[in-house]
């Protein structure tokens, strides 16, 4: 399978072959890399790349994804060909950012209202006995944070609406 992607404009293209169930052959340009994965729930993946583990959750929305590697964030935004390399203005817009699994809020570290850089840790989330801090995915104005300090949430729940 071919997969295209862009960033600033250059187009990247991967080929993925499947060597067996979970286990593939990851070929970008001249380099080719070994990734096997495992399905901890809908949205998380440890990969393994190379021998090095990558803890990656995903979450979306309808104008992006949020990729979590290693607890680091990383946005990317659903666009068109057209879209990417005709330059279209990107329009300011929210992002709500909900959980991918169960947890307990350890800390609250902004409130509404205030402005917010991109990669800037919102609050410190605990689930399966590790703290991650979920990261604002572009600069802006917290809209809305959902839970407080030391409330549980579920799968699926509203962190926090960046605008």
């Amino acid at each position: 399978m071919n997969i295209s992607f862009w960033i600033d404009k250059r187009e990247f293209r991967l080929n993925l072959k499947q060597v067996k169930k979970n286990d593939i052959q990851v070929s970008l340009g001249k380099r080719t890399y070994h990734v096997t994965a495992e399905f901890l729930n809908p949205d998380e993946i440890l990969l393994n790349i190379d021998g090095k583990i990558h803890d990656v959750i995903i979450n979306s929305n309808t104008t992006s994804y949020f990729v979590y590697v290693n607890g680091r964030c990383y946005q990317i935004e659903k666009k068109s060909a057209l879209q990417i390399l005709g330059g279209e203005d990107d329009k300011q817009q929210t992002i709500s950012i909900t959980t991918s699994m169960p947890g307990r809020i350890v800390k609250v570290l902004l409130k509404e209202g205030e402005q917010v850089e991109e990669g800037q840790a919102i609050l410190i989330l605990e689930a399966m006995k590790m703290q991650n801090e979920i990261k604002s995915p572009r600069a802006g104005r917290i809209i809305k944070i959902g839970p407080k300090t030391n409330q549980s949430v579920e799968t699926g729940a509203l962190l926090f609406t960046v605008g």
